[in-house]
């Protein structure tokens, strides 16, 4: 099983490495590229972990104060109304 995963991950790196070194663009500018990608996500994961938690007791309300209005359910059809006599 970990043999498995260490020849995916070495497979991995090794395209990623040929990927980077073939690249149409020149080094530098790839390397730009990858560093505001990489920015990025991690910014977006901060955010993420800097959202204020919901208090148990708003969980139900999905952080609302108060709970939506809930719609009025459909009348139930006849399950026979395809069938004519």
């Amino acid at each position: 099983m970990f043999a498995l995963l260490r020849v995916a991950l070495r497979s991995f790196s090794i395209g990623v490495a040929v990927g980077i070194l073939v690249a149409p663009r020149p080094g530098e500018e790839t390397r730009r590229m990858l560093m505001e990608r990489v920015n990025g996500a991690i910014d977006s994961i901060l955010e993420l972990a800097a959202l204020p938690p919901i208090r148990p007791e708003r969980a139900s309300t999905n952080g609302h104060n108060e709970r939506p209005a809930r719609r009025r359910a459909a009348a139930p059809r006849d399950q026979n109304a395809r069938s004519s006599s």
